[in-house]
């Protein structure tokens, strides 16, 4: 194979710029709120729910809150985000099959 491979964007949204800052870490999970967002997928709301329940009792997690996106084949709605940014410190994405 000669060449480079073009890396492409699987959003397609090839254009635009992305921040690729990383957040950064709190120093404990005790007492934040944390969202669980799940892609509609089998098996990724109980595996999701399942870690929620772990983070609030090993970490003293406040709340452990579910959102999930309309299709796992897109992007998440800004709408859902604007919840989710207004409702939790952190969160976790999961992925079910």
């Amino acid at each position: 194979m000669s060449g480079r491979e073009k890396l492409l964007d699987p959003t397609g949204f090839d254009e635009r710029s992305a921040d690729t800052t990383l957040a950064p870490r709190p120093a404990s999970l005790r007492g934040l709120r944390v969202g669980l967002l799940e892609n509609t997928k089998p098996n990724a709301a109980p595996l999701l729910a399942s870690v929620g329940r772990e983070l609030q009792r090993q970490h003293g997690v406040a709340t452990a809150v579910m959102f999930a996106k309309s299709y796992f084949g897109t992007p998440t709605e800004e709408s859902l985000i604007l919840r989710i940014l207004g409702n939790c410190d952190f969160v976790v994405a999961g992925v079910g099959d």
